[in-house]
């Protein structure tokens, strides 16, 4: 419920503020000072900093609003999972190609046709493919952009006369932007914002057809692993 969200998102907020802080007293510490161009004694390279293969544990909260015919349901929860991919890094430039795999705990109910339904929607998992661009604005900070596609599988009960049960999955595109921090020459925090739409889905229910229109806004902290 939008509890949970509003949790989920402070608990990854919290997260990503606390564990940066945390990190660059480390990271001055154990690399040495930024002057502007490197750091005194840093293993950490402004050319080589985000490049290759790398795998991250990911968690966060995330909000989704079902347009429908007539009428809107939202819904909230927690999200989760496993996010990876490679990057190319070409002095202060990163392109790379990444996705992620997040099982889901996001639902929530609503009055839809005048009264006499009532919608109760959830989302089960997601995944997206998505192309990376950056800008390492720091050595060992990076600040990007990202757009792709998407899939969930959801879960659709309508009560009421003529209701009943459908599962079905949504395909649409993403963008979204974030930041990505590298304590450590193999392992970075990172957070970031994802925008989703998915496009519409007409489920035929006993007393007729009722057409599913979601959109999702997602809010995620990891820690990436670099190979």
């Amino acid at each position: 419920m939008r509890t949970g969200f509003h949790r989920a998102f402070a608990f990854t907020a919290t997260f990503a503020v606390c564990a940066t802080a945390s990190m660059s007293a480390f990271a001055q510490d154990s690399y040495g000072l930024y002057d502007g161009g490197s750091y005194f004694g840093s293993a950490i390279q402004s050319d080589e900093t985000f490049e290759g293969w790398w795998l991250g544990g990911t968690i966060g909260g995330s909000s989704v609003s079902y347009s429908l015919s007539p009428g809107t349901v939202d819904s909230d929860g927690v999200i989760g999972g496993v996010v990876g991919g490679f990057s190319w890094q070409h002095g202060p430039a990163v392109i790379g190609i990444e996705g992620d795999y997040l099982a889901s705990n996001i639902d929530g109910s609503g009055v839809i046709n005048g009264g006499p339904n009532k919608a109760k929607v959830g989302f089960d998992s997601m995944a997206d493919l998505r192309l990376r661009l950056g800008w390492t604005i720091m050595p060992n900070l990076l600040l990007f952009g990202t757009a792709g596609g998407a899939l969930a599988n959801a879960d659709l009960y309508v009560s009421g006369p003529g209701g009943g049960f459908k599962d079905t999955t949504f395909t649409g595109w993403s963008v979204g932007a974030g930041a990505e921090y590298a304590y450590d020459k193999d392992w970075s925090l990172r957070f970031d914002y994802q925008f989703t739409d998915f496009g519409k889905e007409t489920i035929t229910y006993q007393g007729g057809k009722q057409t599913f229109d979601p959109d999702s806004n997602s809010f995620r902290g990891s820690l990436i692993y670099r190979f």
